[in-house]
């Protein structure tokens, strides 16, 4: 461990991050696109199409030609299946429930923030790790902006009290570096979520990190 203080507070996304929840993510997806006389995804193109939001994530699903009725209907109809079914398959990754449990036990303040609908953010990470263990869970509303935007971050991390030149992001895509150098933060890249290596370092990760445990060690 270096001379660094702890992190005033370590903030974390979710999908790929603190859980495996793509195939709830595809399944629901590709629900909604049959139910809108859509042809469903394939599950690998899944990885590259989440990240950015649900309106992102239909867009990229229903392809260029779809028209905005046709994406709002396929939107509205993925938060009916997905806030059903949110929790059939998503699992917390091996090794993280012990290391949240560890970074509370510094004193460390925990938040969620994330580009997910707010309502199932909440249902998969009070489901996956119980009530009370985060200070803090932020999905997306109406009136948010999205990652990188470091809007909700920073609104997090000032609720909390945490500085955020000493605080750390961790996440597992390109959006979550930006979101952690936009609101002045240090990035993890969480290398077993679904974007890989690659993306993390040439965003500009300040750590990558293999396991969960790996962030005991970042400061």
């Amino acid at each position: 461990m270096s001379g660094r203080k702890p992190w005033s507070a370590v903030v974390f996304d979710l999908d790929g991050t603190l859980a495996d929840t793509l195939r709830d993510l595809a399944e629901a997806t590709n629900a909604a696109l049959r139910q809108n006389g859509l042809p469903a995804c394939p599950l690998d193109a899944y990885p590259h199409m989440v990240g950015n939001g649900l309106k992102k994530l239909v867009e990229r699903a229903a392809g260029p030609d779809a028209s905005t009725a046709v994406l709002e209907a396929v939107r509205q109809s993925f938060l009916q299946i997905y806030d059903r079914d949110c929790l059939r398959y998503t699992t917390a990754y091996e090794g993280m429930p012990e290391t949240l449990a560890a970074l509370r036990e510094r004193g460390i303040p925990l938040l969620v923030v994330t580009n997910k609908p707010d309502a199932q953010a909440h249902t998969i990470v009070e489901g996956l790790f119980g009530k009370g263990l985060f200070a803090g869970i932020y999905g997306n509303r109406e009136e948010r902006q999205v990652k990188p935007d470091p809007a909700l971050t920073l609104e997090a991390l000032s609720l909390v009290g945490a500085p955020p030149e000493n605080a750390l992001f961790v996440g597992d895509s390109d959006v979550d570096v930006y979101t952690a150098r936009n609101a002045g933060m240090r990035a993890a890249g969480a290398v077993w979520g679904f974007r890989g290596e690659e993306e993390l370092r040439a965003a500009g990760a300040d750590f990558l990190l293999h396991k969960p445990a790996e962030i005991l060690n970042t400061y």
